[in-house]
């Protein structure tokens, strides 16, 4: 029986040998033209999950100062709507004033100017009441009753009517000399009443779009031929480039932009719209109404120092994440709350303020 199984085993062995080696799988001949892993894939899949930046924003060259320009575009980036913590609901806000700092000029007074100039107020024994009796009342209105029954075509002819216009112009002037800011601007507001807004504010609107395109001069009135004391009035209004880029960009990014001035609020509404700021936007000196009409009372807040910061308060309930200031009355606007804060080099105790704040401190764009 050992034998038989010996037997066997060498049968086995000589088949095994007998039969040809297993040989290897052939590589195939297409090999080298296999493609490899796409090392492009690999590329773009691990750049689709870096994070993407966003687009610089860039404000247009001009007269900015290179550090507020630059604080500027990156704050713009950091709040905008292209940041990863933009909320539309609750977007960031931006506040500026208007009056020789947006643009070169005072609409307020171009206007009102223009209002002595063509007799155009509302003259009732009501508007008489609004020019104080020191502030030259009585001979304003005599003067006035002189010349008002004659053609208007030749007032500018007729002594009493130079008397009128230096009289109600000077009342302004020194007004604003004896009393506060806020009194000051107030006057101007309580001028128009009578007027219903709507009119006020297309009388406005055609007044500045003359002063834009008259020359920035100094216009000399005088109360009669001999005066040698008269006043010397600013006329001429002016866009500024940068400002008007600024405020495109920031409503490009989806800031909430605000103009907050002590200028009456046709006239600033009627001003602010070459800006295309929304007008819901726009917060002037209001009057009080008295029908479908403007009152001779002003509505508070009245939007200078601690007005303006009412007004965010009343309106947004929170501070401006951009503050543009132009003097020492948008102090109390710059000091409330956190933020980027640029102080035009137009008055010099803002200027000492806000080296202590570290404030940024632009020169004036409004010469």
């Amino acid at each position: 029986m050992e034998r038989g199984r010996a037997k066997k085993s060498a049968i086995f062995f000589v088949l095994l040998l007998a039969l040809p080696a297993l040989a290897k799988k052939p590589r195939s001949l297409n090999w080298r033209m296999r493609p490899k892993p796409p090392v492009e894939a690999e590329v773009e899949e691990s750049t689709s999950t870096a994070k993407v930046q966003p687009e610089r924003v860039t404000l247009m060259p001009g007269r900015w100062k290179a550090e507020v320009r630059e604080a500027l575009e990156k704050f713009i980036l950091r709040k905008g709507r292209k940041s990863p913590d933009y909320d539309a609901k609750r977007p960031p806000v931006a506040v500026i004033p208007w009056s020789d700092a947006a643009v070169s000029g005072d609409p307020a007074e171009l206007v009102f100017l223009r209002l002595v100039t063509d007799v155009r107020f509302e003259f009732k024994d009501d508007f008489w009441e609004i020019i104080p009796v020191a502030y030259g009342r009585q001979p304003t209105r005599a003067a006035y009753e002189q010349f008002i029954q004659i053609s208007s075509s030749v007032w500018k002819s007729i002594p009493t009517y130079d008397a009128y216009r230096k009289n109600i112009l000077s009342s302004y002037i020194e007004l604003c000399r004896g009393v506060g800011r806020k009194e000051c601007r107030s006057y101007l507001s309580r001028l128009w009443a009578g007027w219903r807004d709507d009119d006020a504010y297309d009388f406005s609107r055609e007044t500045l779009e003359r002063e834009k395109n008259s020359s920035a001069t100094l216009e000399v009135v005088r109360g009669d031929p001999e005066d040698r004391v008269p006043l010397r009035l600013r006329r001429g209004l002016r866009l500024i480039p940068e400002v008007r880029d600024l405020v495109a960009k920031l409503r490009e990014e989806g800031f909430d932009v605000w103009v907050i001035d002590d200028v009456p609020q046709p006239v600033l509404a009627a001003s602010a719209v070459d800006y295309h700021v929304d007008p819901s936007r726009v917060y002037g000196v209001h009057n009080s109404t008295a029908g479908p009409r403007m009152g001779a009372g002003v509505l508070k807040p009245v939007p200078t120092r601690g007005g303006k910061t009412e007004v965010l308060q009343s309106m947004l309930g929170r501070p401006a994440d951009l503050v543009l200031g132009r003097d020492s009355a948008d102090f109390e606007l710059l000091s409330y709350g956190e933020g980027l804060r640029i102080v035009f080099d137009r008055d010099e105790e803002l200027v000492r303020r806000a080296a202590e704040r570290s404030w940024l401190v632009q020169p004036s764009l409004a010469r």
